[in-house]
């Protein structure tokens, strides 16, 4: 088993803004008709509910400009039927599960904080869970002072809002690799594997979208054509 792990650059560049965009999570309505695809959510205790929606409404802003809507069941909360899972306007890929807790994961030799990971079985095999680190994400945010700013200074709201745009990039980042079947990282887009506080934290999501190419790969998938990953 080969673990994927969205990789986060160290070093801390200034931004243009950090504080809430008006446009933010605002749906690109110029985007392609969507095929919405169903992720099951559970979160731990030390999680917040409204962390959780942020960072989640942060992920589909990310996908749904590439025409990918996602219905986000919280297991916890939201119990629906098998029935409503296989009807044929939904994509339900065999159980896929987001699970968002405290565990840092393992150690890295190269210093970097994986924010989220998914483990493969053989090259193009993605396994059902994707896990997103609160623990690594508090670590990241409270070293990228420089680009945040003063944790303790600041709101709740403001702390909160700028944990759920890295949480919901990261959580992008590793859709990427579920929806594609791809351990493979790119030098641009939203599978880029290294990623600075800036490009985390700031309002702007530019550096985050999905070619063209990426995007017929998982049309084909969801129709359950075969795919070939180009590397």
């Amino acid at each position: 088993m080969m673990l994927i792990a969205t990789g986060l650059a160290a070093a801390l560049f200034a931004a243009a803004s950090f504080m809430p965009d008006a446009a933010e999570g605002r749906a690109d309505s110029t985007s392609s008709r969507a095929l919405p695809v169903v992720v099951t959510v559970v979160s731990g205790p030390s999680v917040s509910a409204t962390l959780v929606a942020r960072l989640l409404e942060e992920t589909s802003a990310i996908w749904r400009a590439s025409g990918v809507e996602f219905v986000w069941l919280r297991a916890a909360q939201d119990v629906v039927s098998y029935t409503r899972l296989t009807e044929t306007a939904l994509y339900y890929p065999a159980a896929l599960r987001v699970v968002i807790d405290s565990y840092r994961g393992l150690l890295r030799d190269d210093n970097k904080t994986p924010l989220g990971w998914i483990g493969f079985d053989g090259d193009h095999e993605p396994q059902r869970e994707i896990y997103l680190s609160y623990g690594n994400a508090k670590v990241l945010m409270e070293s990228a002072r420089p680009v945040v700013g003063v944790i303790a200074q600041m709101p709740s709201s403001q702390f909160e809002l700028l944990l759920a745009r890295a949480m919901g990039r990261a959580l992008a980042h590793e859709l990427g690799h579920f929806l594609l079947a791809s351990k493979v990282h790119t030098k641009r887009g939203l599978l880029k594997a290294n990623r600075t506080a800036s490009e985390l934290f700031s309002s702007a999501r530019a550096g985050f979208g999905i070619d063209a190419a990426q995007r017929q790969q998982i049309a084909a998938r969801m129709r359950g054509e075969s795919l070939v990953v180009k590397r």
